[in-house]
């Protein structure tokens, strides 16, 4: 079976899923072959139905946004939703230019892509019921996204617990409001002394907390730099206001570090509050500030709480069970009676 992944590089998680499934697939007896495509594509994606499809595709995965774009005789189209940005949960982190783009293009790729798709997916039950509430789609297809557990580990050395020394906190994501970057310094500030906030702005390099106190860039990483950033920190902080699935907190997770993120979107289908993390009101600068102060004070928890995370992310949401997911689904589609 062999699988195109075409792509519209926007610089998210996105880019990072797409690999991913691809690497996934070609650790199996399937192939995968992913395209990418510049930016500017997503304002024009009907341009791509010219683009020919690899010799002997049999599926096609793409994103919801620009699926439409590439149904081709012969083969099994599948759309995948990561980000629902018609619903009123996105609406205040758009501009009138983005409210426009999103309301009219966007919403009319969306339509085009799950009316002409085989089988659409969503990477979150939340996503899920976005779609369903918005657009009226039905029969759509959960596979929670996957990481690679086996890159995404603890460190060889066993993680010690507090000491009474500098605990570490980790951000890692784009600058953005919807991200929750513009809370970090409020956070810091409360927390005071005894705390330091590395953070990194993922594929993207805006930096707006340059010389902050307490707060250290840690500029832009390759994957290797981020498993080890997530390794030396004790607590990844997430306080988004809205997600698909975040990759990241599964990284994290997997390295045995605890998040403490915001309680909604898709955060509490990752998190397990006070198990393997802990869920906080959304926006609530003190509820942050006190969850890392609590597990800052219970050191012997915090251990406890990484290596529960680690659990959870070895057995929910590995790379290998996303692969195998996807594919039992292609096989479906193509009339394999024998697929899982």
């Amino acid at each position: 079976m062999k699988i195109w992944l075409p792509y519209i590089r926007c610089g998210s998680g996105t880019d990072i899923f797409t690999e991913q499934l691809a690497k996934g697939i070609n650790a199996t007896e399937h192939e995968a072959v992913t395209t990418s495509f510049p930016h500017f594509w997503q304002y024009f994606p009907w341009r791509l139905k010219c683009v020919r499809a690899p010799s002997g595709t049999d599926i096609i995965l793409a994103n919801s946004w620009n699926g439409f774009a590439f149904r081709r005789p012969g083969c099994k189209l599948v759309t995948v939703e990561h980000l629902f940005v018609l619903g009123p949960a996105f609406f205040p982190y758009r501009n009138c230019l983005l409210a426009i783009f999103h309301d009219t293009l966007v919403k009319h790729f969306e339509t085009d892509s799950m009316r002409v798709a085989d089988k659409a997916v969503a990477v979150s039950a939340y996503t899920s019921r976005s779609l369903q509430r918005i657009l009226n789609v039905n029969e759509l297809h959960v596979i929670l996204n996957g990481i690679d557990t086996d890159f995404f580990c603890p460190a060889p050395t066993t993680k010690v617990a507090l000491d009474n020394h500098l605990v570490k906190l980790l951000f890692v994501g784009n600058m953005s409001r919807r991200k929750g970057a513009d809370m970090l310094p409020a956070i810091m500030e409360k927390l005071g002394p005894g705390f330091e906030l590395n953070y990194t702005s993922g594929l993207r390099t805006r930096d707006p907390f340059k010389c902050l106190p307490g707060m250290r860039p840690l500029g832009c990483l390759n994957q290797e730099q981020i498993r080890d950033a997530y390794r030396y920190a004790d607590i990844l902080l997430l306080p988004t206001r809205l997600e698909g699935l975040p990759l990241v907190a599964m990284e994290a997770m997997a390295c045995g570090t605890p998040v403490i993120a915001s309680n909604c979107a898709s955060l509490p289908e990752v998190i397990n509050d006070g198990i393997n993390g802990r869920l906080c009101p959304v926006d609530n600068v003190e509820a942050f500030t006190a969850a890392v102060s609590e597990l800052a004070a219970q050191p012997q928890h915090l251990l406890n709480m990484g290596k529960n995370a680690r659990e959870t992310a070895k057995k929910r949401f590995s790379l290998k069970r996303m692969t195998q997911e996807y594919i039992g689904l292609f096989k479906r589609l193509l009339g394999d009676t024998g697929a899982i």
